[in-house]
């Protein structure tokens, strides 16, 4: 699986302590309808790709005590389908 980024604990995103994926891929879909750069996740996009495998990233969600739910995030997950 490809993504961005991982946060195994995040507070901020959800009303329950979450995984935070943040997926890779994006259409710039607003910039292009608006034709104004307005992308507010410019330096993600430009960000490494990570490769982790969905039993990996299973496993660090199913060990966490903490966590409740998963956020899909970053750039445009619907862009990312067969990673989400």
């Amino acid at each position: 699986m490809k993504i961005k980024g991982l946060t195994d604990e995040d507070f901020v995103n959800y009303k329950k302590p979450s995984m935070f994926i943040i997926f890779p891929f994006c259409s710039f879909k607003c910039e292009k309808e608006s034709g104004v750069m307005c992308c507010q996740n410019s330096s993600l996009a430009h960000a490494k790709i990570i490769d982790i495998s969905e039993e990996k990233l299973i496993l660090r969600y199913l060990d966490n005590p903490i966590t409740k739910a998963i956020v899909c995030g970053g750039l445009e997950p619907m862009d990312s389908f067969d990673e989400l």
